[in-house]
This record gives C-alpha cells, structure tokens and sequence, in this order.
C-alpha cells in the first residue's frame, strides 16, 4: 500500500496542484493510516497530528476559502507531515535495529524510499501551496 499511496499522492499535487484539491484526500488517508497503526502497535504515530493539521487547514479552505491565514497554514502543517516523514530517514539505523525483528529486509527498503519519496511529496506540497495564489488565484 505504501507505493500506491505514495504514488497516488504525486498524481494528485501534479492533476490538482494549482487547486489544492489533493490536500485533503491525501491528509486523510494519512490521518487514518496513523490511526490504524497506533490501534495495531499501541504506540503513537505522529502521523495523528501532523495529518491533522492539514485536514483543519484545507478544511477552512473549503470553508473559507483560499486566504493568507489558511495559505499559510496548509504551507506550514505540510511542513510539519514532512518532517515527521523525515524522522524515519534520520533516524533510520535506530529503527531499522527494532523493525528487524518483524519486517523483512525488503518491507524496509520499501519503507525507506516510502518515506523518503514522502519528505519529497510533502515538500513540494507547502512549496507548491505557497506560490499558489500567485499564479492568478486570488488569495484573499
């Protein structure tokens, strides 16, 4: 599942960047991915709530359309979602040591580059968001 989300992820911001339509849908299956994975392991996810700032934020979008403070913010949590993606990338050798025990070598190598690829997504996500109302989409 991680590639196809992944993969999905990047087919939304490059059909829907100019919109930020994709916000939503991806921050969503994120949100629920960490909740399942704290149901199963019993430990937290941060997944929980940095997806859960982009949910709010592209929800007052929706609401309240695309102004600065809700620029900002959905900048600013997709920041947030990346550096939580890149936690795994940093501290990879240490969570490698645990995940051995019940992972194969090749479902890590998986989530290696899933993670990474994420970093990438989320990145460019807050980047395109950012000069978004600067391509003729009033910001308000």
């Amino acid at each position: 599942l991680m590639p196809l989300y992944a993969i999905a992820s990047w087919y939304g911001i490059f059909t829907q960047g100019n919109t930020g339509k994709y916000f939503f849908p991806v921050a969503l299956v994120g949100w629920l991915w960490a909740g399942v994975n704290i149901y199963r392991t019993h430990r937290l996810d941060l997944g929980i709530v940095t997806f859960f700032f982009v949910l709010v934020a592209s929800l007052c979008e929706r609401k309240y359309g695309f102004t600065r403070v809700v620029k900002l913010a959905l900048s600013v949590s997709s920041i947030m979602v990346a550096l939580n993606y890149s936690l795994v990338v940093v501290f990879w050798k240490q969570i490698q040591k645990d995940l051995v025990k019940s992972k194969s070598q090749l479902w890590m190598n998986i989530f290696w580059g899933y993670c990474a690829c994420m970093v990438a997504f989320w990145i460019c996500a807050a980047a395109k968001n950012h000069t978004r109302g600067e391509n003729g989409y009033n910001v308000v």
